[in-house]
């Protein structure tokens, strides 16, 4: 009961501080373009947003990491899909090549430093990652109506 309450809070607070600038915004808006004034309060507006953005992002990570620790279940189903993840990186690394293919102007990207077969290579990678999970999702589609089908 006293976490509702505290979270409660937070969203009154949270809702004050949105309300606030956004009608500080609104009571700035002029025809002048070049009004410092009004670039302050649309700065301010999206650092806000960023902060509400990061706020929910991290809540939603904390949150989940709380769930899937006190569900067993859930922690098991979260270590399988990371490993099954692992594995098909692992697959696509070492299948992976670091050389650079050749197309009009890709002497330029080398010259100039901007790739390098690391990068390469790591491009190569989630490319074949791709293909990968891609072929399993329609696998997994085909697999779906088929099996309907016997059932």
């Amino acid at each position: 009961m006293k976490f509702a309450k505290i979270t409660t809070w937070m969203l009154w607070v949270i809702l004050g501080i949105s309300l606030f600038l956004i009608i500080s915004l609104l009571s700035n808006l002029n025809a002048n373009d070049s009004d410092p004034g009004l670039s302050t309060w649309i700065s301010m507006n999206l650092y806000w947003s960023y902060v509400l953005l990061g706020i929910a992002f991290v809540s939603a990570l904390v949150l989940e990491f709380i769930n899937t620790i006190s569900d067993k279940e859930a922690t098991k189903s979260a270590l399988i899909a990371i490993g099954f993840l692992g594995g098909v990186v692992l697959i696509s690394y070492i299948f992976s090549n670091s050389e650079m293919p050749k197309f009009f102007g890709s002497q330029k990207f080398l010259e100039d430093g901007t790739v390098t077969p690391s990068v390469l290579r790591w491009i190569g990678t989630g490319l074949i990652a791709t293909y990968i999970l891609s072929a399993l999702a329609i696998l997994a589609i085909v697999w779906s109506s088929v099996s309907r089908v016997f059932k």
